[in-house]
């Protein structure tokens, strides 16, 4: 299963550009956050998955294709204390752990504050406007969020 969505994880990257610049790291404030993220890199591979992530002032988007063939969207609204972030959907279900992050130019690198860290590195890059509307017009109750 997991060689199956590395399949569409390589394909969805090789369509989708990014950019990738690097400045002096951002740590804390929403404002660091704010933009349209892909995620590039998890625990250091390459994921064998695809997820966006849309940060907007205190609003998110997630834009996961995890356990699912199709995109689904997941909303909600987070808050940042310092270098921390920690997210609430719109189920009221609070993410599954709080994430240390840091952004440095186009590149924000979260880090879960689980007994096992994950590390993502995510990418500034604009939603695809075809995931936008694959993930709006198809809905599973039963995927699970990715953050």
């Amino acid at each position: 299963m997991k060689k199956f969505f590395a399949v569409f994880a390589v394909v969805a990257l090789a369509l989708v550009g990014c950019n990738n610049e690097s400045d002096d790291p951002q740590v804390g404030g929403s404002s660091a956050l704010d933009g349209q993220w892909h995620i590039t890199e998890w625990n250091g591979e390459a994921p064998e998955f695809d997820v966006y992530v849309k940060f907007d002032e205190g609003a998110f988007e997630i834009y996961q294709q995890v356990w699912s063939l199709d995109y689904e969207l997941f909303k909600g609204t987070y808050k940042v204390s310092g270098e921390i972030v920690t997210g609430t959907y719109e189920n009221g279900s609070n993410w599954a752990s709080g994430y240390k992050f840091a952004v440095a130019g186009d590149k924000l690198t979260m880090h879960s504050q689980e007994d096992q860290s994950v590390t993502s590195v995510y990418e500034k890059c604009e939603i695809p406007a075809e995931i936008i509307t694959e993930a709006t017009t198809t809905r599973s109750a039963e995927v699970v969020p990715f953050l």
